[in-house]
């Protein structure tokens, strides 16, 4: 039973551990050392997650190092000042939360920006994936990174806008978890305790001493990378024959630490995907040719490609909408139940319990203090909704402003449904939205401009409804640490401005490192965006794009669909039951990504897994409580060492070294004989 406000003692209360500090103001939350040190790590984790996104289409949760960063970095700079004879405001629990609302919400436009997606969709690498000739009518080539960044503001700021009106319902009225909020709320306010601070220092010490070794550890491989295939990271580990296959360990810093912190489902599915299609199932493809298919184009759809490209989306649409489903109708039954009731505000709630908590009436006091009225946020909505109808046609002007206005017009109702689900489950199902979305669109628009209009609501949908329910998130943050949701609006609002002007700097940091001959969006690139030709793939189906497949195409994307229904009813009906099969039934969209990128790192997360597995066997505690800060400092540091490589690049400087593997026999006395003749001096 929840603990009275006249007895305190028979309920343990974290805001009585905090009674005698003051309480700081909206300003005292919103800082100019909160705001430079959120640039700072925008930075770092937008390089981090664009890299991580750009190769493996998958990026876990960075929720633990941002709140301990976040947690270090201000109090380390509170005490350099104080250190200065400068008087600074004291650290707060508040102020923490305004830094990390703002490091969340730019980390949510890099991943809804479109820089593995929608954007590299439009592109002709991309285009070319699905056929020879190209329609130029179809393909925008390049954004102006000017424009790029007023498209991001405008689609973050119409995220946040979207779900605000709704914050007092979800969190107040209907009091949803939303997991991930409440998770890092007791993680920030752990760490203004003296013992969460002895934690946190230990974390960031970890994390510190992993992200130097993989800094050090990618500078190291950088002097053998002076060509095609050159380093480490084209180590054919399995032999010549396998790494053909893209079935290889490339000694990356950066998967090994996605493998310790992804659940071991996603690493071994990820894993089973690369086998079965690189293993078995594209050499029987290949072995078919001449009787299903004639191209030797390894891009038409006609061709083996066909059964690449549509098995893997069959896999990843049928995946994504079972798991929409789910979560609507959870969502609903949920909140069904709380309608019926009939706790229709604040005053039936307290009068309805009144045995909350000292906590809950002390939260709830401060987060209800300075709401705005929402006749202001419904104008406000309206207005920037109108602006964006007018500016993002004259952006991409293949989509029109009725477009955009019937898609904000609809944006606050899926804003609501995914916000509230993920209050229940802790589960986003916004690129299902954009997926959608781009279906609908493309069938709306039709040729010759339905592949980009349809892209470019994709992203419209995609932050909407994605930025929206990480805002619900953090604002249940804010609330379990008596932050105000004005600092916690202004927080979300500087965050995407930030996002908005860094994150296309960064992406063309990548555009500078990537290969020449191996451009970002294609196959054989480092940086591959498996979900660019994911998404332009559903565009070409929405207008009916797609009408030559190569014999049995069909017949085997029938299979794959069934075989991801059968395989996510059995996940939902072991969870319902309590089954111990749970644990072991796959992620079928994990299985499916390694169709298009290949298996290379896949390999290297299966490695991280174990290494942790093993860890956990020689000490638990110390792996449950270090394992993510060491393997936020492993992918930290190769990726980070992009920015002084691209740098390099810019001012002509390479590496002088080139490490090349290849096949005995012929080709070894070739290549010494080519290097015999180098080394004899020319005459003259």
């Amino acid at each position: 039973m929840d603990a009275t406000i006249g007895d305190p003692n028979t309920a343990w209360s974290v805001e009585r551990a905090f009674e005698g500090r003051p309480q700081p103001g909206v300003w005292g939350q919103v800082t100019p050392r909160a705001m430079l040190i959120a640039i700072l790590l925008g930075i770092i984790f937008c390089f981090v997650s664009l890299r991580i996104h750009m190769v493996v289409g998958i990026v876990p949760g960075l929720n633990m190092p941002t709140s301990v960063l976040s947690f270090y970095c201000l109090k380390w700079v509170v005490t350099l000042l104080r250190r200065c004879g400068i008087i600074a405001l004291p650290f707060t629990r508040q102020e923490n939360i305004f830094l990390l609302t703002s490091v969340n919400i730019c980390i949510t436009i890099a991943l809804t920006g479109g820089f593995a997606t929608y954007i590299i969709g439009m592109t002709s690498t991309v285009a070319r994936t699905f056929a020879d000739d190209i329609d130029p009518r179809e393909i925008v080539e390049h954004v102006p990174t000017g424009q790029w960044m007023l498209f991001l503001f405008l689609i973050g700021l119409m995220g946040i806008l979207s779900i605000i009106p709704f914050k007092e319902i979800m969190l107040i009225d209907y009091r949803l978890l939303f997991p991930t909020g409440t998770v890092t709320a007791h993680l920030i306010n752990s760490f203004h305790t003296p013992q969460g601070a002895y934690v946190a220092n230990l974390q960031v010490m970890a994390l510190l001493k992993s992200f130097a070794g993989s800094f050090s550890w990618s500078l190291f491989q950088w002097f053998y990378t002076a060509g095609n295939d050159c380093g480490f990271q084209s180590f054919p580990a399995f032999g010549l024959e396998l790494y053909k296959r893209r079935f290889y360990f490339d000694f990356s810093a950066t998967y090994i630490g996605l493998g310790i912190i992804c659940p071991i489902l996603v690493n071994f599915s990820l894993l089973f995907g690369s086998i079965i299609s690189w293993g078995f199932l594209y050499p029987y493809l290949e072995s078919k040719k001449g009787q299903w298919y004639h191209t030797n184009s390894p891009t038409s759809l006609d061709g083996s490609n066909g059964y690449k490209v549509f098995l893997g989306i069959t896999m990843i649409l049928t995946d994504g909408i079972f798991n929409f489903l789910t979560l609507i109708i959870r969502a609903s039954i949920d909140f069904y139940h709380k309608w019926q009731q009939k706790d229709s505000g604040m005053t039936n709630y307290s009068t309805k319990h009144t045995s909350l908590n000292y906590d809950d009436r002390k939260r709830n006091g401060v987060f209800l203090i300075n709401q705005m009225p929402i006749s202001i946020l419904l104008s406000g909505y309206i207005t920037f909704a109108t602006v964006c109808s007018v500016v993002i046609p004259s952006i991409f002007n293949q989509i029109k402003y009725y477009h955009v206005a019937a898609l904000y017009a609809f944006a606050p109702l899926f804003s609501f449904c995914n916000a509230y689900g993920t209050g229940v489950t802790d589960w986003s199902v916004a690129p299902t939205y954009a997926k959608i979305t781009i279906f609908v669109i493309a069938a709306w628009v039709g040729k010759p401009d339905a592949i980009i209009a349809s892209l470019v609501s994709c992203g419209i949908t995609m932050a909407a409804v994605h930025c929206s329910s990480q805002v619900m998130q953090d604002l249940k943050t804010g609330y379990m640490t008596l932050t105000s949701s004005r600092a916690m609006v202004i927080g979300q609002i500087f965050g995407v401005i930030i996002g908005a002007i860094i994150n296309p700097c960064i992406y063309l940091a990548f555009e500078t490192t990537a290969k020449l001959n191996a451009p970002i969006g294609s196959r054989q690139s480092e940086y591959p965006c498996p979900y660019s030709g994911v998404y332009r793939a559903i565009g070409l189906m929405g207008i009916g794009g797609v009408k030559e497949l190569p014999q049995h195409c069909i017949l085997f994307c029938l299979i794959a669909f069934f075989i991801t229904a059968a395989i996510n009813f059995l996940r939902l009906v072991a969870q319902k039951k309590g089954w111990g099969v749970q644990n072991y039934v796959p992620s079928m969209t994990a299985i499916a990504i390694p169709f298009f990128t290949g298996s290379f790192f896949t390999i290297d997360m299966c490695l991280g897994h174990a290494l942790l597995l093993v860890w956990t066997k020689i000490n638990r505690q110390s792996a449950e409580l270090l394992s993510s800060a060491l393997a936020a400092g492993l992918i930290c540091g190769e990726g980070l060492f992009q920015m002084p490589a691209a740098l390099l690049s810019i001012f002509k400087v390479h590496p002088p070294i080139c490490m090349k593997f290849i096949p005995s026999g012929k080709e070894v006395q070739v290549v010494d004989s080519f290097l015999r003749n180098l080394e004899t001096p020319s005459r003259t």
